[in-house]
């Protein structure tokens, strides 16, 4: 159990009177137990202190960097995957014969259409709505 010090609080006749009144209605037993809990509340709902505030955003910016850090990183594994994915598909795919080459072109559209449409149905936020647009412009 904590240990209680004694602190003591001067207060004019007119605002003890006030107190007390205000304790009693609210419930308290004593002056000392309504005081205490208006200190709690006071500093449990103060807001915090300028470094406090500092602390954060600087906590905040940090944890950014490190997420635009890996964002990054990220992108750069992928621009790689897909790089590699289209030399190989390059190299072993080899083109359609110049007499089907447009009927090729026409199929190639169409499946790149429903690709989009699939990639655009599984995507959330703003990059959903963009591709759909490219998608209709296509």
């Amino acid at each position: 159990m904590a240990k209680w010090e004694r602190f003591e609080l001067r207060l004019s006749e007119e605002q003890l009177t006030v107190v007390k009144r205000t304790a009693q209605v609210r419930g308290f037993r004593s002056v000392s137990g309504y005081i205490q809990a208006v200190l709690t509340r006071d500093l449990r709902d103060s807001p915090p202190d300028q470094s406090d505030r500092e602390a954060f955003v600087a906590a905040s910016i940090d944890r950014l960097s490190k997420e635009i850090r890996n964002l990054h990183t990220t992108q750069q594994a992928l621009f790689a995957a897909v790089d590699s994915l289209t030399r190989l598909f390059l190299t072993c795919i080899p083109e359609p014969p110049p007499e089907a080459l447009d009927l090729a072109k026409r199929k190639a559209r169409l499946r790149y259409e429903r690709y989009l449409v699939s990639v655009a149905q599984n995507m959330t936020s703003d990059s959903r709505a963009t591709l759909t647009e490219l998608v209709d412009r296509g």
